[in-house]
């Protein structure tokens, strides 16, 4: 099956947590363990930039899971049309952002936020996974191209 349904999980776990106070999510496993602080954090929109360039209103100032959705789905969809170089030098380009996106926000889940969250480095290893598969048959793509 597919491995970007980590996302949606993440959205599910924003609204109950921005909608009800009192909800302690299943990931909550300790005061340092804890998803519900992380995704209420001022890093959780926006990735915490687009807020404070752009204003908190702006409306590219979203919940990062929506954007983590819209990145599975544009793969999803590139996995499921033929596979020709440039779709691969796409999923390629897409999965090398996405891991410097999990860098970011593994930096900031660490060293600002001093948490772990397990949605989070769930999504991390997705994105890990992901590039070194895009990797692989860029690499095997790249070497046909030397040979001809």
């Amino acid at each position: 099956g597919y491995i970007g349904f980590l996302d949606p999980v993440s959205v599910s776990l924003s609204v109950l947590v921005y909608t009800h106070s009192n909800y302690l999510a299943l990931c909550d496993l300790h005061q340092y363990i804890s998803c519900s602080r992380v995704l209420t954090s001022r890093y959780s929109k926006g990735f915490g930039v687009i807020g404070e360039v752009m204003g908190q209103d702006h409306p590219l100032n979203q919940p990062n899971c929506i954007y983590g959705i819209l990145y599975y789905l544009i793969y999803l969809t590139l996995d499921t049309m033929k596979q020709t170089d440039t779709v691969k030098k796409i999923k390629f380009s897409l999965s090398l952002s996405s891991i410097f996106m999990s860098l970011y926000l593994g930096y900031l889940l660490a060293f600002v936020l001093v948490d772990l969250c397990l949605v989070c480095i769930s999504s991390y290893a997705v994105n890990c996974a992901l590039f070194a598969i895009a990797l692989i048959r860029y690499r095997e793509m790249m070497g046909k191209a030397k040979v001809s």
